[in-house]
């Protein structure tokens, strides 16, 4: 009898065992780190949590702040985070290094960079459009994000269709446009070619002139065609492999996100959100991040454009960014939106 008493004992301490070990697994596998940035950041995911859409589907979203996307992807592939937010151009940059990733969804559909110039900077050409206005960028400091992502690969483009070289300028790291923005105001670079809501602080302020938006811009078609996959959320192949219930769970929970945002009736509770998670360290903080809002509103957007990602394969194969043509199908999960 005490044979059987212990047996059955032991039985249940292993069953018990292997259920909270399964468990524990499980849970582990359905919590999920998202990149974020500064300033208006990953609204979707934002959005998402604050509405309590990664809850509806099963996933616990935690949000990791990381300023830029080459070292999102370095994160995302050391494992620190399970999704990076990336351009499609850092994404193909790392999948050429080896790099095993896949887009699954849209994280913002539009390109969404601007030029912005010091107000004193002499731009006779302004006026005239691209590329004429590029002649009054030669020889003066342009501050990207980061040397070598994508900031810096679209002004390379910009450069090479205006008939000049990555020779011409000098690039400048500024980082996000919480940093970016103070290195042109004081004159430490003459352009900053950032992410929003760079452009919308110079025209909301009105301290400095955006002459160049990629959203809006007919020209180059190198940079504007990439309108429909400007910013992707990116998986590591083997989570896409092992975990695709996880995969279309987050899928999910960003198109409630965007369900949400792209309703005019709750702007103003997006806009809550937005200041809730970021505070803009300038006069008028929050109306800043509303105007910044209200200009992206449209590019909140989980689906992602092929043609969009083969335009970012080309142009990036066509101006020697790269050194051979690149499959761009290789970029996005077949099951993507």
């Amino acid at each position: 009898m005490t044979e059987k008493l212990l047996a059955a004992l032991f039985g249940l301490v292993v069953a018990f065992g292997l259920a909270s070990v399964d468990a524990l697994a499980q849970s582990e596998s359905k919590t999920m780190k998202i990149q974020d940035y500064p300033g208006v950041g990953n609204m979707l995911v934002r959005v998402a949590i604050s509405k309590g859409y990664c809850d509806r589907h099963g996933i616990k979203c935690e949000l990791s702040m990381i300023p830029n996307a080459p070292l999102g992807a370095q994160a995302l592939l050391a494992k620190n985070i399970d999704v990076a937010v990336l351009a499609p151009e850092v994404q193909m940059s790392a999948i050429i290094k080896g790099a095993k990733i896949r887009a699954v969804a849209g994280a913002f559909s539009l390109v969404p960079v601007s030029l912005v110039i010091r107000n004193e900077l002499p731009t006779p050409n302004v006026g005239k459009g691209y590329p004429a206005f590029m002649q009054d960028l030669v020889g003066k400091k342009i501050g990207v994000p980061v040397r070598g992502g994508a900031g810096e690969f679209q002004f390379v483009a910009m450069l090479q269709n205006a008939g000049y070289s990555a020779d011409n300028v000098s690039f400048v790291a500024v980082g996000a446009p919480n940093t970016g923005y103070p290195a042109l105001i004081s004159g430490q670079v003459d352009a900053v070619w950032s992410f929003e809501p760079t452009g919308t602080m110079c025209e909301f302020l009105n301290t400095c002139r955006e002459i160049w938006r990629a959203a809006t811009a007919p020209e180059p078609k190198e940079i504007t065609a990439m309108n429909g996959a400007g910013v992707l959320f990116v998986f590591r192949q083997d989570d896409i492999d092992q975990k695709p219930d996880v995969v279309e769970a987050f899928v999910e929970t960003a198109r409630d996100a965007e369900a949400f945002m792209q309703n005019a009736a709750n702007f103003d509770d997006v806009a809550k959100i937005a200041n809730n998670y970021f505070k803009f360290d300038l006069p008028n903080g929050e109306g800043l991040m509303t105007a910044t809002l209200r200009r992206g509103l449209p590019g909140y957007k989980v689906s992602i454009s092929r043609p969009a990602l083969k335009a970012a394969a080309d142009y990036m194969y066509e101006t020697k960014q790269i050194t051979a043509p690149f499959d761009y199908t290789t970029l996005i999960y077949d099951k993507a939106p």
